[in-house]
Parts: structure tokens; C-alpha cells; sequence
């Protein structure tokens, strides 16, 4: 989990350098290309494409699609806004997700967790509200971004151990590989030739993708949420040393106080899912 949240940390710096000087779908055609390398490495470690197995395939192309509108609307927010600023708001996902699991799911939320999700949300208000460093459409971008990763999460959720990792991120490789595509040809004249040296940025952005969505969902499937989860807080130390690092942008005192609000709520419902599965 730690080395899955590392690499998806320095593939949200690279892919907030990208996006200004790329389109967006440009982006997210290339990045998914070379995705497929990491994919393809770990499809043959396991056999060969012969071992991969589906069995609910509708489910699985719906959170490929989830996921295609999530990142879409991750790029659109990364290129208007500092990197920790967009990281501080998307830690307010594991809230959401325990949002939909009650009422998507029927899980069971008691008061104290709903209390919880809320006072996320109030951390959310003091990353983007108290002042104008997070524009409007940057906040809509935001929101659409979490609440689609949310719904991809509950999907994976209802699929638990049923499918293979391999299996879905093989599969949101082509669909997002597909749907870039797609767009791409649907608006000629926005591609632009790189140089060496950005595509060499696009493979790595790739790259960390890849082996970043299996080391994660990996993680998630065969460890206790209350093990797992945490280690997610690690990305938005790293957005705030990369963000100083390459951009020299700082996270201002609102960013820190509703991204520690956020952390903290989202630590409590680790914490009181723990206690509950003990009992």
C-alpha cells in the first residue's frame, strides 16, 4: 500500500506538469498506453492471459467507466489548482465511500459514523470555501472526481474477491485507453507531437499507474480496511513536498486545517470499522 500510494503521488505531480502543455485526453491516451506495459508484465507472471478470469462483466465495465469520468475529472481540476489542494479534497473519498455503502449497499452506518462523515465534509468546505485559490469550475471538477472514485470503490466492493486484480486493471487500461481515444478522434487538431523528453514523462506517468492501481487494489483486497486505509493520508504529504518542490506552491493554512479535519475524520471511521469487526 505504501509503495502503491508513492507511485500514484508522483503520478499526480507528473500528470499536473503534463496537463499544461498537453490535452488533456492526450494525456490520458498515452498515460494508458503505457500502462499496458506494467499490466502486461503482471498478466504473464500469472500465467498468461489464459489464467484471467470474468465473471461479471457489466459490473466490471461499469467501474471501468466510473473510473474513465474520475480521472477525466481529475486532470480538468489538477491543471486549475495547487497538487495539495486537489489531494486534500480527494482524502474525503473513504467518506463518501461509507456514504454509498449505507445507502447504495444497505451497510450498516450508525450515528457516530454519519457524524463522522459529515464533519469530513465540513473539512472539505475549509479546503475549497474560505478563499478564491479554488475556483468554481476546479471545485465542481473535484467533487464530480471524488463522487465518481466513490461509486468505482463500491463497485469493487460488491465485487470483493470475485475478480482478479489483474483482471481489472487490465480492463480499465482499455477502456480508458478506448475512451481517450475516441475523444481524441473526435476532436482533431488538439494532439501535439512531444519531444523525448515528455514522452519519456508520459511512460513514467504510465508506469507508477500501473503498478500503482495493482499494488493498491491488491492491498485492499487481501488486507483489513483498518490496516489498509491509512496509508491513503500518505498521498497528500507527498502532494505538499512535491507541490513545494516543482511548483514552490505551499498548501495555505485553510488547505492544512480542512485536510487535517478530513484525515481525522476519516481516521475515526477506520478506527470505530475496526472496533466493530472485533466484536
Amino acid at each position: 500500500m505504501i509503495a502503491g500510494v508513492t507511485l500514484f503521488s508522483w503520478h499526480d505531480a507528473l500528470n499536473k506538469w503534463l496537463v499544461g502543455g498537453y490535452f488533456a485526453y492526450q494525456l490520458f491516451f498515452l498515460r494508458s498506453l503505457f500502462t499496458s506495459i506494467p499490466i502486461t508484465i503482471l498478466i504473464w507472471r500469472i500465467g498468461g492471459p489464459g489464467r484471467l478470469r470474468l465473471r461479471h462483466p457489466a459490473i466490471l465495465a461499469w467501474r471501468s467507466m466510473l473510473l474513465f469520468l474520475a480521472f477525466s475529472c481529475w486532470i480538468g481540476a489538477l491543471s486549475l489548482v495547487p497538487l495539495a489542494d486537489i489531494v486534500a479534497v480527494s482524502m474525503a473519498m473513504p467518506l463518501v465511500t461509507t456514504a454509498f455503502g449505507a445507502l447504495l449497499l444497505g451497510e450498516r452506518v450508525d450515528r457516530a459514523r454519519w457524524c463522522a462523515i459529515i464533519v469530513g465534509f465540513i473539512g472539505v468546505l475549509l479546503v475549497v470555501g474560505p478563499s478564491d485559490a479554488f475556483p468554481l469550475p476546479a471545485t465542481m471538477l473535484a467533487a464530480s472526481g471524488v463522487t465518481f472514485y466513490a461509486l468505482a470503490f463500491v463497485v469493487t466492493r460488491r465485487l470483493g474477491t470475485s475478480e482478479q486484480a489483474e483482471t481489472m486493471v487490465a480492463i480499465q487500461a482499455v477502456v480508458n485507453a478506448a475512451g481517450a481515444g475516441i475523444i481524441l478522434l473526435l476532436l482533431p487538431g488538439r494532439w501535439i507531437d512531444p519531444g523525448w523528453f515528455d514522452l519519456g514523462l508520459f511512460a513514467a506517468s504510465g508506469l507508477f499507474a500501473g503498478f500503482a492501481q495493482f499494488l493498491m487494489t491488491s492491498a485492499f483486497r487481501v488486507a483489513p480496511l483498518s490496516v489498509v486505509a491509512p496509508f491513503e493520508y500518505m498521498g497528500l504529504l507527498w502532494a505538499i513536498v512535491l507541490g513545494m518542490a516543482i511548483w514552490q506552491q505551499p498548501p495555505g493554512p485553510w488547505t492544512l486545517v480542512g485536510a487535517g479535519v478530513i484525515v481525522l475524520a476519516g481516521l475515526y471511521l477506520v478506527r470505530r470499522d475496526a472496533l466493530g469487526a472485533r466484536r
